[in-house]
C-alpha cells in the first residue's frame, strides 16, 4: 500500500488553509464586472444630473439680535451663584425670549405681515420656480385673508394692463385689470402693478392661497432659534425656504414684529399708570371747580377782598399745614387703593401702575420687578400650557412679590397715619388762634385755603401723568439686531455632494450585488478559494473553451490554452510518483457534468503525442460518455470482460491518426451491477494484462459523490485526478473531500479544476486570443466540449 501523502489533522482540515481578506483578490474580483461599474455611474450619474436640473433649490437666511438683561438688585445674586457653578443667569432669560420667537402667534403675525399665505411659483419649462415679491410683475391683494378656508390653487399668466385669471381649469379664463378687485370662491383680492418690474413678461404662474394658520405652521417650521452660548444673550435665527428674498424678508419681518410685540408690553404699564391719573385728574377738577365757584360766590355776596394782617398771618401757617394734611391725605388715599387692588387681584395679578408719586424707593422696585414678572408671565402663557415648570415659577415669585407688597404698604399706611394725625393736632391749635378772627373774614380764608389745596393736588398730578408720558415715549425694544437678515445662498441641493454620493453609489450597488452574489452562490470559485479552503494538492486548471467541434483539444501542433494546461497537468503527473512511475491514472469527479470524460480523454491524447501506448477505460458503467461524443459504436466493452464473455483483445477500439499509440476500452453494455463487478475476480486480472500492454492507462470512472465505484477502482490506480467545475461543484465538496483525505491520508488525490475563467495574462504572455492559437478546427459547444 502507498504511504500517506498528507499530514492532516482529525478536525475538519479546511480551516488552517483559510486566509485572510486580500485586497488584491478583492479588486481582481470587482474588475472582473467592470461592465457593471459602467453601467452604474452611467445611470447614478444620470439620476444626479436630472435631480439637479429638476428638484427646486433651498436657501438660507440668517441674522442675529442681543437680548438686553435689564435685570438689577436681588437677581445678581442669584447670576453670581450660577456662574459659581458654570451657568449663566441669562439662560432663562434667553430660552424665554427663544420661545417668544418661536411662538405661533408671532409667526402668525408675519404671515398676515407679508401675506405669506400666498405662494407664487413661475412656470419653467424645466421646474416651477418660487418668485417673491419685486420678482413679479403684479401683487395679488388679498382683502380677507381671514375667510379663507382652505388651500385654492389658481393659474395667472401675465398680461399687458392686467392678468388672465384661471381659478378651474375647467372654467373659462378671466380677465383681470391692475386695480381692479375680484372675488373668487369667496376670496377677495385686488391686482395691483409693479412698475418696477423689468424681468420677462406674459408668463405663466401658478398661484396656491393657503389658510392663514397653516401657512403659519408651515413657516415656522422651516425657522430655527437657537442661543448662540451659554454664556451670552445672543439668538441666532435661521429661515430657509425655496426663495431666497422671501426667506430673507420673513426673518426681518420676525424680528421687527418681535421688537413692536416687545415694546407694546412695556407701554402697557404706563398706560395703567397714565389712565389712573387721568381718573384722579378727573375727580380733582370737578373739586377744584366747585371751590373756585364758591370762593367767587362768597366774595360777590359779602364783598370781600382782603383779610387783616393778623388773620392772615394765621390763617397762612394753617394753610400750609392743611396741604401738608392735604398731601399725606392723598398719599394715603393712593397706598389704600393700591392696598385694596393687590388684595382683590390676589388670584389674577396683574400691572400695577408704577408712578403714582410714593415716596417709596423699595415700594417702587418692588412694584417695577411685580410688573416685570408679570409681563414674563404672560408671554410664557403664550407659548407653554399651565403645567409649565418655569409659568409655576413665575406665580410663585409674583405670589412672593405681592405678599412683600402688600406688608410694604401696611407700613407705609400705618407711618402716613401717624403723620396725618400729628399734623391734624398742629392744625387744631392753629385753629383755636384762628377762632378771634372774625367769622366772615374766616370763612373766606378757610374757602380760599381749600381752594389752594386742591390747586396743588390738581397740579402735582398733572406733574404725575407728564412723568409717565415721557416713560412711555422712553420705552424702547429689548434686543438690539446685530445682524440684519441676509442670505447665505443655496443650501440644497449641492451639486458637489450629490455628484459625489452618485459617485459613491454607484460603486456601493454593483459591489452589493457581486457581494450577494458571491455570498449567496453555492458553487466553487476561483483557484485562490479552491487552495484555501481545500487540503488537496492543485495539479492543473484547464480554462474555459468557447465552442468546440471535437472534445479533442490536444494534437501535435495545438497552441491553445486548454492545450498547454492539459501539457502542464501532464508533466505534472510525472512528479507525483516519487520517484517511481505513474501508470495507471483514475480520473473521476465530484458530481456528473464536470468534465471528467473530457479530461480523461485529452490525457490520453497528450500521453499518445509522447508516442506513449495509452488507454482509456470508460468505467462510467452506469452513464458512459466517451465513446459516444467520439462517435464510436460499442455494444460491448468492460462490462461483457468482467462477467467473463469477452476477452480484451477483441474489445480494445484504436483512436486513428495515432500511429496505435491511443486505444479506448468502451464501457459495453450497462450492467445492472457496476459496483459488484468492479469487485469481481476478473477486474484484477483486467487491469495487470493492461499494465503489461500500455505505458499509461487512464480511467474514466463515475463521480464520486454519486455513488461508490470511484471508490472501488482507486485500489488499481497510481493516483487520482479529481476533476471539479469552477462555477458548477458544489462548495460541498470542500468539505466532503476534506474529511475523505482526513479519514484515509493514503489516497493519493489530486485536484484538476475545469473551466476556469480566462487569463488576460496568460493570453497576453503566450499570444493566445479568446483562448485559441491557430486552433480553428476543434469548435463545439461547451457542453459538448464538457461532455455534460
Amino acid at each position: 500500500m502507498n504511504q500517506p501523502l498528507y499530514n492532516v489533522p482529525e478536525e475538519y482540515p479546511a480551516r488552517q488553509h483559510e486566509e485572510g481578506f486580500s485586497l488584491k483578490k478583492w479588486f481582481d474580483r470587482m474588475l472582473a464586472h467592470w461592465q457593471w461599474f459602467v453601467l452604474s455611474l452611467a445611470i447614478c450619474l444620470g439620476f444626479c444630473y436630472l435631480y439637479l436640473r429638476y428638484t427646486n433649490p433651498v436657501y438660507n437666511a440668517v441674522a442675529s439680535i442681543i437680548v438686553k438683561d435689564e435685570k438689577k438688585g436681588a437677581d445678581l445674586l442669584d447670576n453670581s451663584m450660577m456662574k459659581e457653578i458654570g451657568l449663566s443667569g441669562n439662560n432663562k432669560l434667553v430660552e424665554n425670549e427663544i420661545e417668544i420667537l418661536k411662538s405661533y402667534d408671532l409667526m402668525q403675525a408675519v404671515v398676515n405681515n407679508l401675506q405669506l399665505y400666498t405662494s407664487i411659483q413661475h412656470v419653467g419649462r424645466i421646474r416651477d420656480v418660487e418668485v417673491f415679491a419685486d420678482d413679479l410683475p403684479f401683487h395679488l391683494d388679498i382683502v380677507n385673508p381671514q375667510d379663507i378656508q382652505e388651500t385654492q390653487k389658481w393659474q395667472v399668466t401675465d398680461s399687458t394692463n392686467g392678468i388672465v385669471f384661471r381659478g378651474d381649469k375647467n372654467k373659462a379664463p378671466v380677465f383681470i385689470k391692475y386695480d381692479q378687485s375680484y372675488s373668487y370662491n369667496g376670496i377677495n383680492f385686488r391686482v395691483k402693478q409693479d412698475s418696477s418690474y423689468s424681468g420677462a413678461r406674459f408668463s405663466e404662474y401658478n398661484v396656491a392661497v393657503s389658510v392663514p394658520s397653516d401657512a403659519a405652521i408651515a413657516f415656522g417650521r422651516k425657522l430655527s432659534v437657537d442661543a448662540a452660548s451659554k454664556v451670552a444673550t445672543v439668538i441666532n435665527l435661521e429661515m430657509k425656504d425655496a426663495n431666497k428674498k422671501r426667506a430673507v424678508a420673513t426673518l426681518q419681518s420676525l424680528i421687527n414684529i418681535y421688537n413692536i410685540q416687545g415694546v407694546e408690553d412695556k407701554n402697557r404699564v404706563t398706560d395703567n399708570t397714565v389712565n389712573f391719573l387721568n381718573e384722579r385728574l378727573v375727580d380733582v377738577t370737578k373739586e377744584l371747580q366747585g371751590v373756585e365757584g364758591s370762593v367767587e360766590k362768597f366774595k360777590s355776596e359779602n364783598r370781600v377782598t382782603d383779610l387783616s394782617s393778623d388773620a392772615k398771618q394765621y390763617l397762612d401757617l394753617s394753610q400750609q399745614v392743611d396741604i401738608q394734611k392735604a398731601q399725606s391725605q392723598t398719599q394715603l388715599n393712593i397706598i389704600a387703593a393700591l392696598e385694596k387692588d393687590l388684595r382683590e387681584n390676589e388670584a389674577n395679578p396683574k400691572l400695577v401702575p408704577s408712578t403714582l408719586g410714593i415716596n417709596e424707593p423699595s415700594l417702587g422696585l418692588l412694584i417695577e420687578k411685580h410688573n416685570e414678572l408679570v409681563l414674563q408671565k404672560e408671554r410664557a402663557q403664550q407659548v407653554s400650557g399651565p403645567k409649565n415648570p418655569m409659568l409655576i415659577d413665575l406665580q410663585e415669585q409674583i405670589k412672593e412679590i405681592r405678599a412683600r407688597m402688600i406688608n410694604n404698604v401696611a407700613n407705609l399706611k400705618q407711618a402716613y397715619t401717624i403723620s396725618l394725625n400729628d399734623i391734624s393736632g398742629k392744625d387744631a391749635q392753629l385753629n383755636g388762634r384762628i377762632r378771634n378772627v372774625p367769622l366772615l373774614e374766616k370763612k373766606l380764608v378757610q374757602i380760599t385755603r381749600n381752594q389752594n389745596v386742591q390747586e396743588q393736588l390738581y397740579a402735582f398730578l398733572l406733574q404725575k401723568r407728564e412723568e409717565a408720558a415721557i416713560t412711555r415715549a422712553s420705552n424702547i425694544e429689548d434686543s438690539r439686531t446685530i445682524l440684519r437678515a441676509r442670505s447665505l445662498g443655496k443650501v440644497s441641493p449641492k451639486p458637489t455632494m450629490v455628484w459625489a454620493f452618485g459617485i459613491l453609489l454607484a460603486l456601493l450597488i454593483p459591489i452589493t450585488v457581486i457581494g450577494m452574489r458571491d455570498f449567496m452562490n453555492n458553487r466553487i470559485g476561483d483557484v485562490d478559494e479552491l487552495q484555501s479552503r481545500m487540503s488537496l494538492p492543485l495539479l492543473g486548471t484547464i480554462p474555459h473553451i468557447k465552442k468546440l467541434k471535437t472534445p479533442v483539444v490536444i494534437h501535435g501542433r495545438s497552441r491553445s490554452a486548454a492545450a498547454e494546461q492539459i501539457r502542464n497537468i501532464r508533466t505534472a503527473i510525472s512528479y507525483t510518483g516519487n520517484g517511481k512511475k505513474v501508470q495507471t491514472i483514475l480520473v473521476t469527479s465530484f458530481q456528473p457534468g464536470e468534465g471528467k470524460s473530457f479530461v480523461s480523454l485529452n490525457l490520453g491524447l497528450a500521453y499518445s503525442l509522447l508516442n506513449k501506448r495509452t488507454v482509456i477505460l470508460e468505467f462510467d458503467l452506469r452513464k458512459p460518455m466517451l465513446t459516444k461524443s467520439l462517435g464510436i459504436p460499442a455494444k460491448r466493452g468492460i462490462s461483457s470482460i468482467l462477467v467473463g464473455k469477452s476477452g480484451i483483445e477483441e474489445l480494445l477500439i484504436e483512436v486513428p491518426d495515432h500511429d496505435g499509440n491511443l486505444f479506448v476500452l468502451p464501457a459495453g453494455s450497462l450492467p445492472p451491477n457496476p459496483a459488484e463487478l468492479i469487485s469481481g475476480i476478473n477486474m484484477p486480472g483486467l487491469i495487470n494484462s493492461l499494465r503489461e500492454q500500455f505505458d499509461y492507462i487512464i480511467i474514466d470512472s463515475p463521480p464520486l459523490n454519486v455513488v461508490t465505484d470511484a471508490t472501488l477502482l482507486q485500489e488499481y490506480a497510481d493516483i487520482t485526478l479529481v476533476v471539479l467545475r469552477q462555477n458548477y461543484t458544489s462548495k460541498l465538496v470542500y468539505e466532503k473531500l476534506n474529511q475523505r483525505i482526513a479519514q484515509h491520508p493514503d489516497q493519493r488525490l489530486y485536484i484538476v479544476l475545469n473551466d476556469t475563467g480566462k487569463t488576460k495574462r496568460y493570453e497576453d504572455r503566450y499570444g493566445y486570443s479568446g483562448g485559441y492559437y491557430h486552433d480553428k478546427d476543434h469548435i463545439v459547444p461547451k457542453e459538448e466540449a464538457t461532455l455534460n
